[in-house]
């Protein structure tokens, strides 16, 4: 089979759905990454094969400027975040909608698997080329702005002759059914963490003496502000006795301010790599990174960012896997108590590594290929 796999330029985005593609490139078959031009690097990074459905494209841009390039207002509320993100795709899949399907059109796929939020695949799949595909779900969470792509899209969507955003022919859900409530006839999948490979660090291979903490904001967060908060939460943790790993873009560590000797590496790291040398993690609460350390059977301290699964992060926090701290109640000192809490008791790292197990139970991507190639066979035979 001939296989498109959809996405934006986002890490975030991009890099759950690769141990699928591996999977299917391992069965046989032949796979090829659809993307804006500037995301080139990682997608070559990732080992795939990639044509670029646009030209060179900030995500940030086109999340924080309107279709006249007029700034957009920054959300106060969770309905106007929900709104202003479902814009933003809504003109990201404006702006990259004839590309791809030109691309259908020419290369002919017999599948479109697209993370959550290409919405330009679903609707030149539908709408152009009667391709099946698949909706990839990019952890838990899911952001309901659907309505708000659909508005912004309507040009597009009427010129195709569409009335509204087409529905997948089959969902893969990667959020284990212990952090939320399974969409109805999804496919479950296993959540396989993946990071841009590279060299292992060397620390993260020596035996350590004291516990090692990983701590990040994510990708998006220290771009828009968070970069002092970060920078704070660093120093207050300096004071354990503990080595402390800072994930964050090489651009960004100059604002952090002044860093503790406690701290073994900062910059942009591979969370694949340097997880499993590390006792707890402290972060944003991305999908992403919450889902790599719970693969990994890592307790976590979450300080949610906006927009983040919190329903999933309770349900963790009930559980006893993670401590929830909300930004509000934020300080050194409860950082340091959350912090403390993980550490001192086995509980939480019990109730963690019972969730890796969870997630460890699920169908893996190699299992899912016969689904997708079931899926395209009964599409041929009908």
């Amino acid at each position: 089979m001939k296989i498109l796999v959809a996405t934006g330029p986002a890490h975030p985005l991009y890099y759950p759905i690769v141990p699928l593609a591996w999977a299917l490139r391992a069965a046989g078959h032949e796979v090829l990454v659809a993307a804006p031009e500037s995301f080139e690097g990682p997608v070559r990074g990732s080992g795939l094969p990639m044509a670029p459905i646009c030209g060179p494209l900030d995500m940030g841009e086109v999340m924080s400027k309107d279709r006249t390039g007029g700034r957009v207002q920054v959300p106060d509320t969770d309905e106007e975040m929900a709104e202003g993100i479902g814009r933003g795709f809504g003109r990201l899949a404006a702006r990259t909608l004839k590309g791809m399907s030109d691309l259908v059109e020419g290369w002919r796929p017999d599948l479109i698997v697209a993370e959550a939020y290409s919405y330009a695949a679903a609707a030149a799949a539908a709408a152009l080329h009667d391709v099946p595909w698949v909706k990839h779900v990019v952890g838990p969470g899911d952001l309901p702005v659907v309505p708000w792509v659909a508005a912004e899209l309507q040009p597009e969507l009427k010129e195709l002759g569409l009335a509204e955003l087409p529905a997948p022919d089959l969902i893969l859900d990667n959020c284990p059914p212990m952090l939320g409530d399974p969409t109805p006839g999804a496919q479950p999948i296993r959540y396989v963490s993946y990071g841009e490979p590279g060299t292992v660090p060397e620390w993260a291979l020596r035996p350590r003496t004291r516990p090692r903490l990983l701590i990040t904001l994510g990708s998006v967060q220290p771009q828009i502000g968070g970069a002092p908060m970060l920078g704070n939460i660093v120093r207050s943790l300096g004071m354990l006795d503990a080595e402390l790993v800072v994930a964050v873009a090489d651009h960004l560590v100059g604002q952090l301010g002044p860093m503790p000797d406690s701290v073994v590496a900062t910059g942009w790291l591979s969370l694949t790599s340097v997880l499993p040398a590390c006792d707890v993690a402290v972060h944003h609460g991305g999908p992403g990174t919450m889902m790599a350390c719970l693969s990994q059977g890592l307790p976590q301290v979450v300080v949610p960012g906006r927009g983040k699964p919190l329903d999933a992060i309770r349900r963790l926090a009930d559980l006893g896997a993670v401590r929830h701290l909300p930004p509000t109640e934020l300080s050194p000192e409860s950082m340091l108590e959350a912090v403390g809490d993980l550490l001192d008791g086995p509980g939480y790292r019990k109730q963690a590594q019972g969730v890796a197990d969870h997630i460890a139970q699920q169908p893996s991507p190699g299992e899912t290929v016969s689904v997708l190639v079931d899926l395209v066979t009964k599409r041929q035979q009908s």
